[in-house]
């Protein structure tokens, strides 16, 4: 009797192997991917989908000397933080060349977060060059106020969500007066000097979509989730004060949204500070229609401020909300 030979008996189609390793844990992504050139591939896709770096864990930061050399496994990578520690080392300058010689190669990034040092700023140019040139098409950003960010915008056409931290508002008031056209969730991010973790947040609800302004906790909540960086950290409930800043009479239906959203996701939000560039206006409107404020908040502050002159600001009203309906017919 013949046999006939058969070679793909026991071999699995792809979509299965990929299927399988998707339920297997790092640990074992690098075994697998020492199994044979195919399951290597499917491995390397997911133990480089995901890149988090802290530079004083040392064993970590020979990825970017993978990302610098290997275009493929670099072509892996949707998400990439990179936090460099407080200690100084003499391989810090090196791994920000290499993230920027990695930059072309990766084409699938999707979500970008750095925090440099003071010492580092010196690569921020280099790298606004490299967030701005469509090598990738990002969907978060997560960067030090130093970057310029409306250079990244021209570059980044999906772009929608901007995290900034160290400079306050800065960033997010920059954007509100330069964006034109587009939908952006933008906030600015601080903290009291003992904390480790972001309690102050800034925040243009004017930039925000009615979907944006809808889906605001969601958003939000899934870029604070998904956060790598440890030294300070972005925990949504830790935040109890918030900084808005309306330029002209905001829309009345992604106001309201933007209050409700913001409600359901900062549930210890205590302060609440309204800038308002157009004040008269705004706070008629708000006469005809109350505005639902946060139940958390026990101090409200209305400003009348002046977009273009930092120094023109002057705080017409602080109390509690109730207080605010009250006395909003004397403020007008």
């Amino acid at each position: 009797m013949q046999y006939t030979s058969q070679p793909n008996v026991g071999i699995l189609p792809p979509e299965l192997n990929d299927g399988i390793v998707s339920f297997c844990s790092g640990e074992s992504l690098r075994h697998l991917a020492l199994v044979n050139k195919e399951f290597q591939v499917h491995a390397e896709k997911l133990l480089y989908a995901r890149v988090a770096v802290r530079t004083y864990q040392e064993w970590r930061v020979g990825a970017f000397e993978t990302l610098a050399t290997s275009a493929t496994k670099a072509g892996y990578v949707k998400f990439l933080s990179l936090e460099f520690s407080r200690e100084k080392r003499h391989t810090d300058s090196a791994i920000v060349e290499k993230l920027l010689t990695a930059g072309p190669a990766l084409t699938n990034l999707r979500d970008f977060r750095i925090q440099l040092r003071n010492d580092l700023r010196n690569h921020v140019g280099d790298l606004d060059d490299m967030l701005s040139a469509g090598h990738f098409h990002l969907n978060t950003l997560f960067a030090d106020n130093d970057f310029d960010f409306n250079m990244i915008l021209e570059g980044q056409n999906d772009l929608t969500v901007i995290l900034s931290n160290g400079g306050g508002d800065d960033a997010p008031v920059s954007l509100l007066k330069s964006v034109k056209g587009r939908s952006l969730l933008t906030v600015g991010l601080a903290r009291e000097t003992y904390l480790p973790v972001y309690n102050y947040i800034y925040i243009v609800p004017e930039l925000l979509s009615l979907e944006q302004a809808q889906k605001f906790d969601v958003i939000l909540g899934q870029a604070f989730e998904d956060d790598a960086m440890f030294a300070v950290s972005a925990e949504a409930d830790e935040v109890t004060s918030a900084f808005v800043y309306l330029q002209n009479v905001p829309s009345k239906e992604i106001f309201e949204a933007f209050i409700a959203a913001a409600s359901r996701i900062f549930v210890n939000l205590w302060e609440l500070e309204m800038n308002l560039g157009c004040i008269g206006d705004t706070l008629e409107e708000w006469r005809k229609a109350p505005v639902s404020w946060p139940k958390t908040i026990s101090k409200l502050e209305i400003w009348d401020w002046s977009p273009g002159d930092f120094g023109d600001i002057k705080r017409k009203f602080t109390g509690s909300p109730d207080e605010f309906a009250k006395s909003i017919y004397k403020l007008l």
